[in-house]
């Protein structure tokens, strides 16, 4: 688990610093992606994926903390995904069952 938990700290770090980055450079509001085909689809794609890890952060905490992480999916994307596996890695100490199904071992 040590790989992935150095994995997720990287792409926290990357995240951070390209949603920083972009946003310095033209505004989330003002983006040109959904007014184009392939931007429409990876909208979708994307969160389509931010829907799936939310089932999962529902179902392995299945409490009113979920709702904060699922909020937080759906405003900063695979940065809370990130940050949510770093979590579950410490919360689990090394157990992969307990790292997917939390409480519900």
């Amino acid at each position: 688990m040590t790989i992935t938990k150095v994995i997720s700290y990287f792409i926290s770090l990357a995240m951070i610093s390209v949603i920083l980055w972009a946003q310095s450079e033209v505004s989330l509001f003002d983006s040109t992606i959904p007014s184009l085909p392939w931007g429409v689809v990876s909208l979708v794609d994307l969160y389509s994926g931010f829907i799936f890890v939310a089932i999962w952060m529902i179902y392995r905490e299945r409490n009113i903390a979920a709702l904060f992480w699922v909020i937080f999916v759906m405003l900063l994307g695979n940065l809370t995904t990130a940050i949510y596996i770093i979590y579950c890695i410490n919360d689990s100490n090394k157990d992969i069952k307990k790292f997917f199904l939390g409480k519900n071992i």
